[in-house]
Protein backbone atom coordinates (compact mmCIF):
# COMPACT_ATOMS: atom_id res chain seq x y z
CA UNK A 1 0.00 0.00 0.00
CA UNK A 2 1.42 3.20 -1.05
CA UNK A 3 0.47 6.51 0.18
CA UNK A 4 0.22 9.32 -2.23
CA UNK A 5 0.42 12.92 -1.16
CA UNK A 6 -1.87 15.24 -3.00
CA UNK A 7 -0.78 18.85 -2.81
CA UNK A 8 -3.57 21.17 -1.65
CA UNK A 9 -4.16 24.30 -3.53
CA UNK A 10 -3.45 27.33 -1.48
CA UNK A 11 -6.57 29.19 -0.40
CA UNK A 12 -7.06 32.50 -1.93
CA UNK A 13 -7.25 35.35 0.46
CA UNK A 14 -10.66 36.97 0.72
CA UNK A 15 -10.81 40.33 -0.83
CA UNK A 16 -11.27 43.02 1.66
CA UNK A 17 -13.71 45.71 0.73
CA UNK A 18 -13.16 49.20 1.87
CA UNK A 19 -16.09 51.55 2.22
CA UNK A 20 -15.70 54.83 0.48
CA UNK A 21 -17.33 57.69 2.39
CA UNK A 22 -18.55 59.33 -0.85
CA UNK A 23 -20.29 56.16 -1.99
CA UNK A 24 -22.65 56.07 0.96
CA UNK A 25 -23.49 59.72 0.30
CA UNK A 26 -24.41 58.82 -3.27
CA UNK A 27 -27.14 56.58 -1.86
CA UNK A 28 -28.14 58.61 1.20
CA UNK A 29 -28.77 61.93 -0.57
CA UNK A 30 -31.32 60.65 -3.14
CA UNK A 31 -33.09 58.63 -0.44
CA UNK A 32 -33.32 61.66 1.84
CA UNK A 33 -34.62 63.85 -1.00
CA UNK A 34 -37.25 61.26 -1.95
CA UNK A 35 -38.50 61.01 1.61
CA UNK A 36 -38.63 64.80 1.84
CA UNK A 37 -40.76 65.06 -1.32
CA UNK A 38 -43.12 62.34 -0.13
CA UNK A 39 -43.63 64.15 3.17
CA UNK A 40 -44.21 67.49 1.42
CA UNK A 41 -46.77 66.27 -1.17
CA UNK A 42 -49.86 66.01 1.07
CA UNK A 43 -49.62 69.70 1.96
CA UNK A 44 -49.17 70.93 -1.62
CA UNK A 45 -52.19 72.31 -3.50
CA UNK A 46 -53.42 70.18 -6.37
CA UNK A 47 -54.77 71.55 -9.63
CA UNK A 48 -57.43 68.93 -10.28
CA UNK A 49 -60.80 69.62 -8.79
CA UNK A 50 -62.64 66.76 -7.22
CA UNK A 51 -65.50 66.19 -4.85
CA UNK A 52 -63.58 67.73 -1.97
CA UNK A 53 -62.58 70.82 -3.91
CA UNK A 54 -63.39 74.14 -2.33
CA UNK A 55 -66.74 75.58 -3.36
CA UNK A 56 -65.07 78.98 -3.73
CA UNK A 57 -62.42 77.78 -6.22
CA UNK A 58 -63.06 79.50 -9.56
CA UNK A 59 -61.71 78.46 -12.95
CA UNK A 60 -61.71 80.05 -16.39
CA UNK A 61 -64.05 78.45 -18.91
CA UNK A 62 -64.60 79.05 -22.61
CA UNK A 63 -67.48 76.96 -23.94
CA UNK A 64 -69.48 78.24 -26.90
CA UNK A 65 -73.24 77.99 -27.20
CA UNK A 66 -74.65 75.04 -29.10
CA UNK A 67 -75.36 71.35 -28.61
CA UNK A 68 -75.39 70.29 -24.96
CA UNK A 69 -73.52 66.98 -25.26
CA UNK A 70 -70.19 68.32 -26.63
CA UNK A 71 -70.47 71.32 -24.29
CA UNK A 72 -70.78 69.04 -21.24
CA UNK A 73 -67.87 66.88 -22.40
CA UNK A 74 -65.67 69.96 -22.93
CA UNK A 75 -66.72 71.38 -19.56
CA UNK A 76 -65.80 68.16 -17.75
CA UNK A 77 -62.34 68.21 -19.40
CA UNK A 78 -61.73 71.88 -18.58
CA UNK A 79 -62.98 71.53 -14.99
CA UNK A 80 -61.16 68.24 -14.38
CA UNK A 81 -64.28 66.50 -13.10
CA UNK A 82 -66.10 63.26 -13.85
CA UNK A 83 -69.54 63.99 -15.29
CA UNK A 84 -71.95 61.14 -16.03
CA UNK A 85 -74.96 61.50 -18.30
CA UNK A 86 -76.91 59.54 -20.89
CA UNK A 87 -76.20 61.05 -24.33
CA UNK A 88 -79.72 60.07 -25.48
CA UNK A 89 -81.26 62.29 -22.79
CA UNK A 90 -79.42 65.41 -23.95
CA UNK A 91 -79.83 64.80 -27.68
CA UNK A 92 -81.37 67.87 -29.30
CA UNK A 93 -80.82 70.11 -26.26
CA UNK A 94 -78.75 73.28 -26.51
CA UNK A 95 -76.79 75.36 -24.04
CA UNK A 96 -76.26 79.11 -23.82
CA UNK A 97 -72.52 78.48 -23.37
CA UNK A 98 -70.15 79.56 -20.63
CA UNK A 99 -67.30 82.05 -20.53
CA UNK A 100 -65.37 83.58 -17.67
CA UNK A 101 -64.49 82.50 -14.13
CA UNK A 102 -66.95 80.19 -12.37
CA UNK A 103 -67.08 77.61 -9.59
CA UNK A 104 -67.74 74.04 -10.71
CA UNK A 105 -71.38 74.08 -9.61
CA UNK A 106 -72.09 77.57 -10.97
CA UNK A 107 -70.64 76.58 -14.33
CA UNK A 108 -72.77 73.46 -14.51
CA UNK A 109 -75.89 75.42 -13.55
CA UNK A 110 -75.19 77.99 -16.28
CA UNK A 111 -74.60 75.32 -18.94
CA UNK A 112 -77.78 73.47 -18.00
CA UNK A 113 -80.03 76.54 -17.68
CA UNK A 114 -83.26 75.99 -19.58
CA UNK A 115 -82.60 72.31 -20.35
CA UNK A 116 -84.72 70.80 -17.56
CA UNK A 117 -81.65 69.12 -16.02
CA UNK A 118 -79.38 69.80 -13.07
CA UNK A 119 -76.50 67.92 -11.45
CA UNK A 120 -76.02 65.99 -8.23
CA UNK A 121 -72.76 64.80 -6.68
CA UNK A 122 -72.49 61.04 -6.16
CA UNK A 123 -69.33 59.27 -5.06
CA UNK A 124 -66.84 61.83 -6.35
CA UNK A 125 -68.58 62.49 -9.66
CA UNK A 126 -71.34 64.69 -11.00
CA UNK A 127 -74.47 63.06 -12.39
CA UNK A 128 -77.04 64.69 -14.67
CA UNK A 129 -80.55 64.45 -13.12
CA UNK A 130 -83.93 65.94 -14.12
CA UNK A 131 -84.84 69.21 -12.38
CA UNK A 132 -87.61 68.86 -9.82
CA UNK A 133 -90.87 70.50 -10.89
CA UNK A 134 -91.23 74.13 -9.83
CA UNK A 135 -94.36 73.35 -7.81
CA UNK A 136 -92.75 70.45 -5.91
CA UNK A 137 -91.98 72.62 -2.87
CA UNK A 138 -95.34 74.46 -2.83
CA UNK A 139 -98.48 73.11 -1.24
CA UNK A 140 -101.69 73.50 -3.25
CA UNK A 141 -104.51 75.43 -1.57
CA UNK A 142 -106.87 73.32 0.52
CA UNK A 143 -110.03 74.58 -1.13
CA UNK A 144 -111.33 77.16 -3.56
CA UNK A 145 -110.90 80.74 -2.39
CA UNK A 146 -112.55 83.60 -4.11
CA UNK A 147 -111.45 87.12 -3.44
CA UNK A 148 -114.34 89.35 -2.44
CA UNK A 149 -116.95 86.61 -2.66
CA UNK A 150 -120.47 87.58 -1.65
CA UNK A 151 -122.37 85.63 0.90
CA UNK A 152 -126.11 85.13 0.38
CA UNK A 153 -128.38 86.94 2.81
Amino acid sequence: MTCQVIPLRPRRAKRRTFTVPGKSLMVAVPVALSIGWLLALPGMPHAQAGPNASAEHRQDFAISRGDLRPALEKYARQAGIRLSFDPALVAGLTTPGLTGRHTIQDGLDTLLRGTGYTTAQEGGRYVLVPEPPASAGKRPPSGPRLAGALTPV
